[in-house]
């Protein structure tokens, strides 16, 4: 079903690109991207299996249903008292703001806040050797709701393009100092760190979004996405693994550093598809290239893998739509050049596993038939006889090819 649903946003994709509805395009692209990659059972290959602690965690609610409620209530009632302290606090500033008109309650808050939160981290680590769980709780739900908090004003600010202010400045680095006290020292909570993990790769995205867009003001928002999530993706999938401190969480920062590679590979495609090939475009795609075929070959990563020839195929498909196709022959290059090459590729490099062949095999074959049925239907031949059949001739040479490789 859920390949089902990939395949009419598909073709939803290709209805709208045709008749050059790009941005309807770019939309259903995304959908199915997200159905493939998200709900089908090919992420299994980078999920951990946990299935003994789910069993027995399952076994605990059923046994004792009140408990866990109870014990869920206590641990969400200090991250509510958080939420609203912080809320409180924001709205008596304000208040007090319309009372007395200051010349910027904000920083008022901010002031209070970082207050708040060095008394709150010098607490944590003065008893820190003494290990109290009390005390480690209420550093790790007042480090979360700061996050969220300051998650949210940076959110507000970019869109109302509010530059920050100096007590904002130095609040807003200091969820990256918390968040990562609670991964390294709070012994009390090392059954959901990666969740804590995850919210501060989060964070970090969002703050270097955020203070790039106000150290450059000039850049365009598009390529500066681009830019920032190709560095992001490198950051998490190669640097932090190498940090002694991450390593216990490779696995979670590898996961989401291959997510955005995935991210920026359709969105470097379609910037080349529905722009042109930039300086700055063709840099961005080199980088996904090399990122996609490293994950490849080092992780057997069969969805980068396709990725990957799926790059090249529109990469290909653009420099040929540029150059034109105004005559037959032309045409005939355009539709075997690049699946010749895919299928001859397989004869002349060792390729270890069979499901390798398949891929760049299909993939190959596939798009020399999309783009035949595309010629006609563009060029509206589908009467000239001769023509079809020295396609035809060739793409049964192609599959013909691809027999005897895959026979071997």
């Amino acid at each position: 079903m859920v390949f089902l649903f990939s395949l009419i946003n598909i073709s939803f994709t290709l209805f709208f690109f045709l008749f050059w509805h790009h941005i309807e395009s770019v939309i259903f692209w995304v959908i199915s991207a997200i159905f493939i990659i998200y709900f089908s059972k090919i992420l299994s290959l980078f999920v951990e299996k946990e299935e003994t602690e789910i069993k027995k965690r399952d076994q605990e609610i059923k046994k004792f249903p009140l408990l866990c409620i109870v014990g869920y209530f206590k641990k969400w009632s200090y991250y509510v008292a958080f939420l609203f302290f912080y809320l409180s606090l924001y709205g008596i500033v304000y208040g007090l703001n319309l009372l007395y008109n200051f010349s910027n309650f904000s920083e008022i808050f901010h002031y209070i806040t970082f207050i708040i939160s060095v008394l709150v981290i010098s607490i944590f680590f003065f008893f820190l050797k003494k290990r109290h769980e009390t005390i480690s709780l209420i550093f790790r739900s007042n480090s979360v709701i700061f996050t969220i908090i300051y998650s949210f004003l940076f959110i507000l600010y970019i869109g109302n393009n509010i530059e920050p202010s100096l007590f904002f400045t130095i609040d807003s680095m200091l969820p990256i100092v918390t968040l990562l006290s609670v991964l390294l020292f709070d012994s009390f909570f090392q059954e959901r760190n990666k969740n804590i993990y995850l919210f501060f790769l989060f964070y970090i995205a969002l703050i270097m979004g955020y203070y790039v867009t106000i150290i450059f003001p000039s850049l365009s928002l598009w390529p500066m996405f681009l830019g920032m999530m190709t560095f992001l993706m490198m950051l998490y999938t190669f640097i932090f693994p190498l940090f002694y401190y991450f390593r216990q969480y490779i696995f979670v920062s590898q996961k989401v550093g291959i997510y955005i590679g995935y991210i920026v590979s359709m969105s470097v495609v379609a910037s080349i598809i529905f722009e042109s090939i930039s300086l700055f475009y063709s840099f961005i795609l080199i980088i996904s290239l090399i990122y996609q075929y490293t994950l490849y070959k080092f992780f057997r990563n069969y969805i980068s893998y396709i990725v990957f020839l799926t790059t090249l195929i529109f990469l290909y498909l653009k420099i040929f739509l540029i150059l034109g196709s105004t005559s037959f022959m032309m045409s005939f290059i355009y539709i075997f050049l690049l699946p010749y090459l895919f299928i001859g590729a397989s004869y002349v490099f060792y390729m270890k596993f069979t499901k390798e062949i398949y891929i760049l095999h299909l993939m190959g074959m596939g798009m020399s038939i999309i783009v035949i049925i595309y010629y006609f239907i563009t060029t509206g031949s589908i009467h000239d006889i001769l023509s079809l059949s020295i396609l035809s001739f060739f793409e049964s040479i192609l599959i013909f090819l691809s027999y005897v490789r895959l026979k071997k």
